[in-house]
């Protein structure tokens, strides 16, 4: 019997039809089921975006270890995890990598239910690099230590796609964040970086001090958690009949601000007992002995504000990337911000007559004891370019007076005074420093000229050891690489550079205190001192400004380990907002 040809093709048509209908259920099965992935993924792309900005707002405060247990705590509540993260175990090894002084990238890991959470801190370069853009990355990434990643990873069982063999569909989630600033940057008049110690800031005697004026809010800050602080010990204390600290305007809008790390993030007022008291004395508000009211501040300022104007290491080399126990992170662009303390130091060197750099610009020094004694006497009035080769320091002594009237100085062994007079820079007519001494152009700072608005006092070694007579700086940038700074004398004039890459610092001293030191980081002021710029003394515990009378108003900025005032004088300073540091307010920005 012969069978028609549409006969023989109704079987094929069955099989096909079966076959596609199994492929489109399989396909429309998985497609339900990357969708529910795809879902997934985008609660878990919230998770890990939130995550990552918490670290970054603890990178703000330079603690890379707190920075990642924000980080978990955020993850623990609000990813279905099937139990929390200790976050101080897993996030234990963050203060040992090459960002803190250690080597390598911190990495940890963990599984908790069908999440795997993973943290990276820092994050190099090539692991967030961006085929979109030439060189893979933004301006606005920073460096590596800048930055902190959230990866987070869940399996989802598939509702339907098993029967494709398909048992375990994985997703991925990842975010990387960086501190970033925002909202109005902060000029603390005084800035205290203890990290932990009492007290970073102790005013007694009578001594009055009010920081800020009518038209410049006055900012005070203190970096001091006071975890080390004893019985009845503050970070900020007011003692003495007649004492007070005032932060002004103190009212208004805006107001003057008193902020203390110490006080819990939380904290509307001075703490008596428990956590936070000892941040500030609530007697010390109440009886208006300081006001106002100090705030909690949430972010440490730390000394990496300072370098990155004056000093951009970006990233802090391992040897310098702690600050008593405190990771430094910059925020400086180091390919428009050189480092121009280190280059002056290489530029000035160590011994023998000082160089002239850049080579050909300006005069070389002249060697002091080829004509002078270093114990002078009478008027000695020089100019040019002075190298002080003293071994026991330059001396001077009632009704001696010295002038620099212009270029730079370098001393081998500090100077000391007992009585007459000492000027820097007092009559440069020089008018401006030349183009490629300036920023942007400079990179090295020029070590061979000098205007009226620009010299250096350079102190290879020993101290600035003032107990008599009358110190005038003018325009000029003092460093100390190795000494005390004492001027216990005759109130002092001391005016910062107007212009060049040191303009505004008036003090740069890295001297750490010492059982030997602690007591001579000092100056004496009262009525006539003249101060103005920014006094760097990161290690001094404590520099003591002492005095009375009134001090009148000094466009002064005091960065500082601690700082003591005493003396029964009243002090204001308020000091200029655009010729001094600020403190940027930080909060954390997605980058990836």
């Amino acid at each position: 019997m012969r069978v028609a040809p549409e006969d023989r093709e109704r079987g094929a048509v069955l099989v096909l039809a079966t076959l596609l209908m199994t492929a489109l259920l399989g396909v429309t099965a998985l497609v339900v089921d990357l969708g529910v992935v795809r879902s997934q993924v985008r609660v878990d792309q919230g998770v890990a975006d939130f995550a990552a900005l918490a670290g970054a707002k603890g990178l703000a405060g330079n603690d890379p270890t707190g920075a990642c247990q924000s980080a978990i705590k955020y993850v623990n509540q609000n990813a279905s995890l099937s139990s929390a993260i200790d976050g101080a175990t897993f996030c234990s090894t963050m203060g040992a990598t090459r960002c803190s002084g250690g080597s390598g990238q911190a990495t940890p890991s963990t599984t908790s239910g069908a999440y795997t959470v993973s943290i990276h801190y820092p994050v190099p370069d090539s692991e967030i690099a961006d085929s979109r853009i030439v060189g893979g990355a933004r301006l606005q990434d920073g460096n590596e230590c800048q930055r902190i990643r959230v990866v987070i990873s869940s399996k989802t069982q598939p509702l339907f796609s098993s029967v494709l063999g398909k048992t375990r569909l994985d997703g991925t989630a990842s975010a990387t964040a960086r501190p970033w600033p925002r909202g109005p940057q902060l000029t603390p008049a005084l800035w205290l970086l203890d990290p932990v110690g009492c007290t970073s800031l102790a005013i007694n005697g009578g001594s009055q001090v009010t920081v800020g004026t009518s038209t410049v809010p006055g900012i005070l800050t203190v970096d001091s958690s006071g975890s080390t602080c004893q019985s009845n010990q503050r970070t900020v204390s007011v003692t003495g009949s007649g004492t007070t600290l005032r932060a002004v305007p103190l009212s208004g809008s805006p107001m003057g601000v008193i902020q203390l790390f110490g006080l819990p993030s939380t904290a509307t007022t001075c703490i008596a007992t428990g956590l936070g008291a000892a941040a500030c004395d609530p007697g010390d508000v109440a009886t208006g002995r300081m006001l106002p009211q100090p705030v909690p501040v949430s972010s440490r300022a730390t000394r990496a504000r300072v370098d990155d104007v004056y000093n951009c290491r970006n990233p802090y080399p391992s040897t310098k990337a702690l600050y008593h126990g405190i990771t430094l992170v910059a925020s400086c662009d180091a390919l428009t911000t050189p480092p121009y303390v280190d280059n002056l130091r290489t530029a000035v060197g160590t011994t023998g007559l000082p160089s002239v750099a850049p080579a050909g610009v300006g005069t070389v020094y002249q060697r002091w004891r080829a004509s002078f004694s270093c114990n002078p006497s009478g008027t000695v009035t020089v100019s040019g370019n002075w190298w002080i080769d003293c071994p026991s320091g330059l001396n001077i002594g009632n009704g001696t007076s010295v002038e620099f009237r212009d270029g730079n100085v370098v001393f081998d062994s500090g100077f000391s005074m007992t009585g007459g007079s000492l000027s820097f820079n007092t009559n440069n007519t020089t008018t401006q420093l030349p183009a490629s001494c300036v920023p942007p152009a400079v990179t090295t700072p020029c070590t061979g000229v000098a205007s009226t608005g620009a010299a250096f006092v350079y102190l290879r070694d020993g101290d600035v050891n003032i107990t008599g007579g009358q110190l005038n700086v003018n325009h000029a940038f003092v460093y100390a690489a190795t000494g005390y700074v004492k001027v216990n004398s005759s109130p002092p004039i001391w005016h910062a550079p107007t212009e060049g890459p040191f303009g505004y610092l008036a003090l740069w001293c890295d001297m750490p205190a010492t059982s030997n030191n602690t007591s001579k980081f000092s100056m004496a002021g009262g009525t006539g001192v003249q101060l103005s710029g920014v006094f760097f003394t990161p290690e001094a515990a404590p520099f003591t400004l002492s005095g009375g009378g009134t001090w009148g108003q000094q466009n002064a900025q005091f960065v500082s380990f601690q700082v003591q005032v005493s003396g029964g004088g009243s002090l204001t300073m308020a000091p200029d907002p655009q010729k001094s540091v600020k403190v940027p307010t930080l909060a954390g920005a997605l980058i990836r």
